[in-house]
């Protein structure tokens, strides 16, 4: 029992596992959405539209950048933390109570699920940075990636395979356990308590040197009097009928100290247009487009070819095994390997590495384009074989790519003003997210009008269409 205890303790007063549980957690929704529903409600003869249609779902992703400043302002990352677990559990009770075969029912749950994943995302990283010391970030770093996408694995090709044992309301009942059991934990945490309480005395005496030193505080209507100003100027008034030179001496002050508030708030209006100044820095333009286009044909056949094998009558269990616990893992394997090559173990940059993987990422589209023009999947042995090869080295070479590219863009966005570096590069990220959000949007759609094999056509020639445009990667990204 005292064993028991002190592992507790240690792991609730240590920082990387308590982050990589909460990064396991929040990838709980995205493994739902992104691989649990397609194959589950596929097998349930849902259409590729409406399947395509529920990625619009994803939206709160992109969006929270709307809402990310009130978690700043308001309360603390613990309070929001809670309350975004809260609601995922509530959001996993909800789940649990619809019939699933409802599907503007299970949209809304969805939906809210991603609401509310969202903010902890936003609450967590906040946290990540207040909590981890200098010689954590790499852990904390690793941390993030691995918990994210074990929750990802195992809310998506886990729940597949327990489906096939499990009903839908008791996967989602377990789900609400799993956030409720975090909740506890989080409220145990004396780290974030210990943060806020920092975190609120910082902003205090931050005020309190602002109060106590600035001589002026712009505001709309030029300046704000501090007390010792206030204090000058009372005595001004008193001496004001014998001594006009002090009076003189005031309204130039004032004019002086008016036209520098002016100025500030100038400044100050300058800063709200962020979005130009990203937009300006140097490549910028050149990275949207290729955020918007790299993942398009790989992002198509990764979302389609389950399907499609589960049109053929493989279990739906072992194609979630297969495409999101096997795939998933090889596309950790693949982030870290793409990690290990850019990091003085070659000679390679980060475009030396995306020529090479673009080329080889060719292989397994061709792969399950040849598959699906055999159609014999379920009774060839060779067949399924060669899908289940494509599906993981597709995975696995997709992995190396991603790192090569997030790489990429910490290049681009490091050349941005330092002012503006880490809204750049959230910019950027936003602009990843939305090229494969938009483009899956439709891609069932399509599939459904031309059928798989003339959309893995198409895959392949967004696949090969966006080499090019590494030839025209601005030469200041060309180094390591």
């Amino acid at each position: 029992m005292g064993t028991l205890y002190s592992y507790i303790h240690s792991f609730t007063h240590s920082n990387i596992p308590i982050l990589t549980t909460l990064y396991f957690v929040q990838g709980l929704p995205y493994g739902i959405q992104a691989r649990f529903l397609p194959i589950y409600l596929r097998a349930k003869s849902v259409s590729l539209t409406n399947l395509g249609l529920i990625k619009l779902l994803l939206l709160p992703w992109l969006l929270k950048i709307v809402w990310a400043p009130l978690l700043d302002r308001y309360s603390s990352k613990r309070t929001w933390l809670l309350v975004s677990m809260a609601g995922l559990m509530l959001a996993s009770l909800a789940g649990a109570a619809i019939d699933e075969e409802h599907f503007l029912s299970l949209c809304v749950v969805v939906f809210f699920m991603n609401f509310f994943a969202s903010t902890q995302d936003i609450a967590v990283d906040g946290m990540a940075v207040a909590i981890l010391s200098a010689d954590e970030l790499g852990k904390g770093n690793t941390a993030q990636v691995v918990g994210y996408k074990l929750g990802a694995i195992v809310g998506g090709g886990g729940l597949v395979w327990l489906s096939d044992y499990v009903t839908w309301r008791h996967l989602f009942l377990v789900l609400s356990v799993t956030y409720f059991g975090t909740i506890v934990l989080v409220l145990q945490l004396s780290q974030l308590q210990n943060t806020y309480l920092r975190k609120h005395k910082a902003s205090r005496d931050h005020k309190l040197k602002s109060e106590t030193e600035n001589e002026l505080e712009p505001n709309k209507n030029g300046y704000i009097l501090t007390s010792r100003e206030h204090d000058h100027k009372e005595m001004i008034k008193k001496t004001e009928g014998s001594d006009g030179h002090r009076k003189d001496d005031l309204r130039d002050r004032n004019v002086i100290s008016t036209d520098e508030g002016r100025k500030r708030t100038a400044a100050g209006r300058e800063e709200d247009w962020w979005m130009l100044t990203v937009w300006r820095s140097p490549g910028t333009r050149w990275m949207i487009v290729y955020c918007l286009l790299y993942k398009l044909g790989e992002q198509g056949a990764n979302g389609m070819f389950p399907l499609y094998l589960v049109d053929q009558g493989i279990p739906k269990g072992a194609v979630g095994m297969w495409t999101g616990v096997v795939g998933q893992g090889l596309s950790i394997v693949g982030s870290l390997l793409g990690g290990w090559l850019l990091t003085g173990h070659s000679n390679r940059t980060p475009l030396d590495l995306l020529h090479l993987t673009f080329k080889l990422r060719l292989l397994p589209i061709v792969l399950q384009m040849a598959v699906i023009w055999e159609g014999n999947t379920q009774e060839s042995l060779f067949s399924y074989g060669f899908a289940v090869a494509s599906m993981c080295l597709l995975q696995l070479v997709g992995g190396v790519i991603t790192t090569a590219t997030f790489t990429t863009m910490m290049h681009c966005s490091q050349q941005a003003p330092p002012t503006i570096q880490g809204s750049h590069y959230t910019s950027l990220a936003t602009f990843e997210v939305m090229g494969k959000l938009l483009f899956m949007t439709v891609a069932g759609s399509l599939t459904d009008f031309f059928g798989y094999f003339n959309m893995y056509v198409f895959f392949a020639f967004l696949s090969v269409g966006v080499m090019p445009l590494l030839e025209f990667c601005p030469l200041n990204f060309r180094k390591k």
